[in-house]
């Protein structure tokens, strides 16, 4: 994240999220949820061709409290559009930016996850990202960060 106080529309937000790190968090853990995220990771997110999820930001509004964002979102190859709202908690040392969004799985040539044992698990098309930042000061370079 880069956050220019004195021109906040110049701020940008870069988030890359390795695809294999993410499991499915429905408890308890068994290895019945074990093999789903398995499942997933490989016939859904295809993360040995895609390795990353990327959320980089196009558009960047001021509004009070924080920032409308439109961000461009990639998932298994393919980027959309998606507005988020970013509220944001400047500290004299950091700045906090928290925001929630979702989309629909088909929207990214997914077909939601359905398996498990005897089919009982099933994943809505529409899912959320919770995004928390914490991005602290740096120094000014040669490209002007730091204003």
């Amino acid at each position: 994240m880069v956050y220019y106080p004195k021109t906040p529309a110049e701020s940008h937000l870069e988030i890359m999220v390795n695809a294999d790190s993410l499991e499915v968090l429905t408890p308890p853990d068994t290895a019945e949820i074990r093999k789903v995220t398995a499942t997933m990771r490989s016939e859904i997110l295809h993360v040995e061709q895609y390795h990353d999820i990327r959320l980089v930001s196009r558009q960047v509004t001021p509004r009070a409290g924080g920032f409308h964002l439109v961000g461009a979102l990639t998932l298994v190859g393919q980027t959309r559009e998606v507005p988020i709202e970013i509220n944001t908690a400047p500290r004299p040392d950091t700045l906090r930016a928290t925001g929630t969004f979702s989309v629909k799985q088909s929207d990214f040539g997914i077909k939601p996850f359905s398996g498990g044992p005897a089919g009982t698990v099933k994943v809505a098309d529409r899912v959320t990202f919770d995004i928390d930042v914490v991005a602290v000061p740096g120094a000014p370079n040669a490209t002007g960060a730091g204003r």
